[in-house]
């Protein structure tokens, strides 16, 4: 009780006005760092590779994003994750970084769910909604993102790279954007058996419990 007193004396207390002035200072500083020093200074980096001049050379910015040591970016949650994102040209000439970044978090996002019992519904599929489904996420400083569920490019990205390799290598390389290679990928005809299988490994461990249970009344009516 005494340590919350004394915090709150020594926090300060601004008027109306200076509060005013405070938030439209700390607007225009993360302007100027976000969206004009930082993707400077992203896209030195990727221009001189410097992730292979590492004390311990990374095998591609992904993972040298993605390390949470002082040798690596330290992205470590979906916040500072969206900040690399908005640093980066992810539609042309950092594409294949970004891919590269997409690789690692989805896997890495995956493992996080497995070890911690979380569903893959409970995860974050659009960094620019932090809508939480799952609230103890919110206090976890790991990333949530599950970039392969998104809708946008992100998503596309990792559907070309799992249903056309060529051609995402081909949008990697800078040979076609993400659009046209879409256009080029003819659509596979899911069945209806593999419908349900996707739609029966998204649910919760309950759920799929209750559809097992309803699964097996339903076998009498097949007789």
């Amino acid at each position: 009780m005494q340590s919350e007193e004394i915090s709150n004396e020594k926090k300060p207390i601004f008027s109306d006005e200076e509060l005013h002035v405070q938030a439209n200072q700390y607007i225009n500083e993360f302007k100027q760092l976000i969206f004009q020093s930082l993707p400077s200074i992203i896209s030195q980096i990727i221009e001189r590779e410097v992730w292979k001049k590492r004390n311990k050379p990374y095998k591609n910015f992904g993972e040298y994003a993605l390390d949470k040591s002082s040798d690596g970016l330290g992205i470590t949650n979906n916040e500072m994750l969206w900040l690399l994102r908005s640093a980066m040209d992810i539609n042309s000439h950092h594409v294949a970084h970004w891919g590269d970044v997409l690789s690692m978090v989805e896997n890495s996002t995956r493992v996080y769910a497995k070890e911690n019992k979380i569903s893959i519904k409970d995860l974050t599929n659009d960094l620019r909604e932090q809508d939480y489904t799952d609230p103890n996420l919110y206090q976890e400083n790991n990333i949530t993102y599950l970039p392969s569920h998104s809708r946008s490019i992100d998503g596309q990205l990792l559907k070309l790279k799992k249903k056309d390799p060529l051609a995402y290598e081909n949008v990697m390389q800078g040979k076609m954007n993400i659009k046209d290679a879409w256009v080029k990928t003819p659509r596979k005809q899911q069945q209806p058996i593999e419908t349900v299988k996707n739609k029966f490994f998204n649910l919760s461990k309950s759920d799929r419990k209750s559809f097992l249970e309803w699964l097996e009344q339903e076998k009498d009516n097949l007789v």
